[in-house]
């Protein structure tokens, strides 16, 4: 598959952001979202540090690795309109 796309750049404050642009391990606005096969989505550095010392999903605690997620394009883009 391509390269993911480079994490978004975004300002340092912001108004609270939504919950669903927030990453359940880090618990901060995702720059470079990605979605596992439960349909949650992570940070994508989060996760893989996450993944690193734990083979499951932090959510659902079902077996998970990197190669099992994708970009999430669709957050991504919301997110980033939010932060314009």
């Amino acid at each position: 598959p391509p390269p993911p796309p480079p994490p978004l750049s975004l300002p340092d404050k912001l108004d609270a952001p939504p919950a669903e642009f927030v990453c359940p391990i880090s618990h901060q606005v995702m720059s470079d979202p990605v979605v596992g096969p439960a349909g949650i989505s992570y940070e994508r550095e989060a996760l893989r540090q996450w993944l690193s010392v734990r083979k499951i999903d932090p959510t659902t605690q079902a077996s998970l690795d990197m190669g099992d997620v994708y970009a999430n394009f669709s957050l991504r883009g919301l997110i980033a309109r939010w932060a314009a």
